[in-house]
């Protein structure tokens, strides 16, 4: 599995300014929320165009919830609200990249946002009140971390300074105090950091030479599942560390992407995969500490995944 890279990007035949978010030759995370275990979210094109998927999370009972006009554009970013009943994702059929909302099983769609500015990595709050997301100017070529209401109303808070594609990944800790995002700022290929809700008190909490990305706080809030060497054209490696910068551990799964926890805490779902340009078409779980890998779907990109970026997955709790 070859690394994922969010630094540059490139324009579709719509006009529209897109992450291609990876290098030739390479390979975010969602935020989990405590509860039951229920299904699994993820973007395929198996239906010959891309669509939005839930499953069991053992990869049966394969579902495509959305039937929207047909795009190139794989990086949905699924993401399960806290009690696991509403997924928002990214679209581009009005020729931006918008966010969506859906419930899981396919019917209450609605268009959250619609003002030109192109939006990547949304994530819930834990109380649901809140998406954090990065916020992309396409004509300027700038991108901040922003949150607002998650039904759209009202005010946008900026986060973080208005720097080109440099900050990336964001999601909530569960006690909704804080956020981790992944940054190229002061100069390195990527790390984590951590701020307060509000954008203040930031601090980088990864070594640089871990080149750390796609982040996710386990359903208690005291760790947080990452993988190394993004940005990168080197194979990718899945750690845990706590939200303080402390207690780093290499968790003894295989190579991966976008490790994602389970609600109960117990697992890790990951996308990995293939070789050469065709990665990332299959996802796996293991348990929290790396061990007992399984296989729960293979191929679900037709044509593989030239960029590794494809399969952006999620776990979401059971609705009560």
């Amino acid at each position: 599995m070859r690394s994922a890279t969010f630094r540059s990007y490139r324009t579709y035949t719509t006009g529209l300014l897109l992450a291609s978010l990876i290098l030739i030759f390479s390979g975010t995370a969602a935020a989990t929320y405590a509860g039951k275990n229920g299904r699994v979210a993820f973007v395929s094109n198996l239906s010959g165009v891309y669509q939005l998927y839930t499953m069991n999370s053992d990869g049966s009972d394969r579902q495509q919830i959305t039937n929207l006009p047909p795009t190139d554009n794989s990086l949905w970013f699924p993401d399960y609200s806290p009690g696991g009943q509403r997924i928002v994702f990214v679209h581009d059929q009005t020729g931006h990249l918008e966010l969506y909302e859906i419930n899981g099983d396919g019917t209450g769609l609605v268009q959250v946002t619609n003002d030109g500015l192109d939006k990547l990595f949304p994530h819930w709050s834990p109380d649901g009140s809140q998406l954090v997301f990065l916020q992309v100017d396409p004509d300027l070529g700038v991108g901040r971390i922003t949150t607002m209401r998650s039904d759209g109303i009202g005010p946008r808070n900026n986060l973080t300074p208005e720097i080109p594609w440099d900050c990336y990944q964001p999601e909530f800790n569960l006690d909704g105090r804080s956020i981790v995002f992944a940054t190229q700022s002061g100069g390195l290929i990527s790390a984590l950091w951590v701020m307060k809700a509000d954008g203040s008190n930031k601090r980088r909490i990864t070594a640089a030479e871990l080149e750390a990305g796609g982040p996710d706080y386990s359903p208690d809030g005291r760790k947080i599942v990452f993988y190394s060497q993004q940005n990168t054209p080197r194979p990718t490696s899945i750690y845990t560390v706590k939200p303080d910068g402390s207690g780093l551990r290499y968790l003894e799964g295989p190579i991966g992407l976008y490790p994602t926890y389970s609600p109960d805490g117990k697992q890790i779902l990951f996308s990995g995969g293939g070789t050469m340009l065709i990665d990332a078409v299959n996802l796996y779980t293991m348990n929290a500490d790396g061990s007992n890998v399984k296989t729960i779907a293979t191929d679900l990109i037709i044509g593989g995944c030239i960029d590794g970026n494809c399969l952006t997955p999620d776990w979401g709790a059971n609705p009560e």
